[in-house]
């Protein structure tokens, strides 16, 4: 048997990273333990993305809730939608091989996981981490619902504005948010305090239920976007 050694600095590392990870998990185990009690009276739940910062172990974590509804879901979307996005994201129609937007529409290719749809879009790790935020495959929607969506989406898809005052009193889903069934997506980062960039994005379906009472539906290591304005004009190349 060969033995491995790790020098003292690449231990340190490790442990770095693997409490890092924990302090990811334990986040988004706390964000579902809230939501699974108070239902939609837990403070993660509301219009928008939900952003709290919250310190785990004496480090400091900015979490994030958002509804999948509110993103553009990446096979049943409307087409118009998703080319739009890809347009503002300046990801060129021929970067993509084969065409993602044909192959949808034909049913001949349907990406499992997210690592699959940037195979299929052709795009670098940077790129898809632009792309990442805005998209889903567990809305089930033609458009997102902007209630749930972010600001970036209720501008470039055309969605009504929140701040418009454009609730309806006819509709009781305006009125409450119902998590029963809703998929949340749970983004966990580092504090912007942190040298660390890295981080945790988790989608979870609540099932209502005993059990299961809640189904892990994507696990993603994702990375803080120090500059949101760099996720436009993208080189895909």
């Amino acid at each position: 048997m060969m033995a491995v050694f790790y020098s003292a600095e690449e231990l340190t590392i490790s442990e770095r990273r693997l409490r890092a990870d924990l302090a990811h998990e334990s986040a988004v185990e706390m964000v579902i333990y809230d939501v699974l009690v108070k239902g939609n009276r837990s403070i993660w739940i509301g219009d928008g993305i939900v952003t709290r910062n919250v310190q785990i172990s004496e480090q400091m974590f900015s979490v994030s809730v958002q509804q999948a509804t509110g993103l553009i879901d990446a096979m049943t979307s409307d087409s118009r939608i998703l080319s739009r996005l890809l347009a503002w994201l300046a990801i060129p129609r021929n970067s993509r091989e084969p065409d993602f937007l044909s192959a949808r529409s034909t049913g001949t290719l349907r990406p499992a996981t997210y690592t699959d749809l940037q195979a299929m879009l052709g795009l670098s790790h940077s790129a898809f981490a632009c792309l990442y935020p805005h998209i889903t495959f567990y809305s089930g929607r033609v458009e997102p619902d902007w209630r749930y969506a972010s600001n970036d989406l209720v501008e470039l898809v055309g969605l009504r504005s929140r701040s418009a005052g454009t609730h309806s009193v006819l509709n009781d889903d305006t009125s409450s948010h119902n998590v029963t069934g809703a998929t949340l997506r749970v983004n966990v980062l580092p504090g912007n305090t942190s040298d660390e960039a890295a981080g945790l994005s988790v989608e979870v379906t609540i099932t209502g239920q005993i059990d299961p009472s809640h189904l892990i539906r994507s696990w993603k290591r994702i990375t803080r976007m120090d500059n949101s304005k760099q996720c436009r004009n993208l080189n895909t190349q």
